[in-house]
């Protein structure tokens, strides 16, 4: 069989970010010219931040940014803390490691709670940092672990926090888990929630969303800052008018998406992840594959071990040449180990009949056993009698 995709096969992305842009959102921008300094866009922009505010969970609307999900991290840091205070870290993964990196680089004291990979955070680890602890301004969290799909127990973590330190700000990074798993901002009593246009809101890059509890407004940092002025866009937006620039096209898909999630509701998408996650992990052990993530696995994607004895980078090159699957594998030490399958955003179960029928012809074309011709389709016959029980 030759090596290239056939002409038939659409290709398709199975990332936790960049996730598919429903066809409505990316014809948006084409259906009329807007000027970002006029009534109409105004009236544009606050009908988002007003639609954002009820995904978020919060009192004041959330403050858009036209920045990347990390650009929405280092806006957190820069306003709610000052160099030379102390702060708590959970680090996980990929990114954890960046909220570390960006505390230290702005000058805090962190404390970091170190996370094996493919774990969550435990309750008992957090207690130990906190003993060394004096009055930390804030903890440092991710709702999903994407590098190893991973969702970490927050409501959890954050009862122990408050119990030792009732004024530390709570700061989670939501970029891939809004819209994914249930997250309330006053129902779970977080002070800061960051998410982005790429995720679970299946947009392209390019945006930001940052909502803050009425406690953080009152507490932000005097550390001097520019682009980032959360107090100036909020003070702006609260009018639909952003500070600088905005990114007008993809204000204008947002207000689509926006739409379409009111429309289906937010419970209905929480449960449809649920649904199509526990449906890919149910599907595993038919084909002789294993779950990475050994506790609170993620609804936003699954991380799935490569069998040991086959290349995990040469498997992805098949099912992206071969079948037109594109699915992202580990980073650092776990290139190569694993493949992490996401259902995040608008994707279909029949999207992921796609990706796992192309996984299971991929090992079969590596010469792995549990996925010969005799056993093709196990995997995607498991995943369809989950969703079908």
């Amino acid at each position: 069989m030759d090596q290239k995709c056939e002409p038939f096969i659409q290709t398709r992305i199975f990332c936790p970010g960049p996730t598919p842009v429903p066809l409505e959102a990316k014809l948006a921008p084409l259906d009329s010219e807007i000027y970002h300094r006029s009534d109409e866009f105004y009236a544009l922009h606050l009908k988002c931040s007003e639609m954002l505010r009820p995904i978020f969970g919060c009192e004041q609307i959330p403050v858009i940014l036209s920045c990347s999900g990390t650009g929405g991290l280092e806006a957190a840091i820069l306003n709610l803390t000052a160099p030379g205070d102390e702060v708590i870290v959970v680090n996980g993964g990929k990114f954890g490691e960046r909220w570390e990196e960006l505390a230290v680089r702005y000058g805090c004291d962190a404390k970091v709670v170190k996370v094996a990979s493919g774990e969550g955070a435990r309750a008992q680890d957090l207690e130990k940092i906190m003993v060394n602890c004096r009055a930390p301004k804030a903890f440092f969290v991710q709702a999903n672990e994407t590098s190893t799909g991973v969702r970490h127990p927050v409501a959890e973590l954050v009862s122990v926090l408050k119990e030792a330190f009732p004024e530390c700000l709570v700061v989670v990074d939501a970029i891939s888990s809004l819209g994914a798993h249930p997250l309330n901002m006053n129902a779970d009593g977080f002070d800061c929630v960051v998410s982005a246009s790429q995720k679970g809101f299946g947009l392209s890059p390019g945006l930001a969303f940052i909502a803050l509890s009425d406690r953080a407004w009152s507490r932000l940092s005097p550390r001097p800052r520019f682009y980032f002025d959360l107090a100036k866009e909020f003070k702006g937006q609260s009018k639909g008018r952003s500070a600088w620039t905005p990114a007008i096209g993809l204000i204008q898909s947002l207000a689509v998406v926006l739409e379409k999630i009111h429309g289906i509701g937010l419970e209905a998408m929480i449960r449809n992840h649920e649904l199509l996650a526990g449906a890919v992990r149910a599907s595993l052990p038919a084909m002789g594959l294993e779950l990475f993530a050994k506790s609170h696995p993620s609804n936003a994607l699954t991380s799935i071990l490569v069998p040991k004895g086959l290349d995990g980078t040469k498997l992805q090159e098949l099912l992206r040449d071969r079948y037109g699957v594109i699915i992202p594998g580990g980073q650092d030490e776990l290139k190569g180990k694993i493949l992490r399958l996401s259902n995040l955003g608008f994707v279909s179960r029949f999207d992921l009949v796609h990706a796992l029928s192309a996984i299971e012809f991929g090992l079969r074309d590596l010469g792995y056993g549990p996925c010969s011709g005799v056993g093709l389709g196990s995997g995607v016959k498991a995943f369809m009698q989950a969703l079908d029980a």
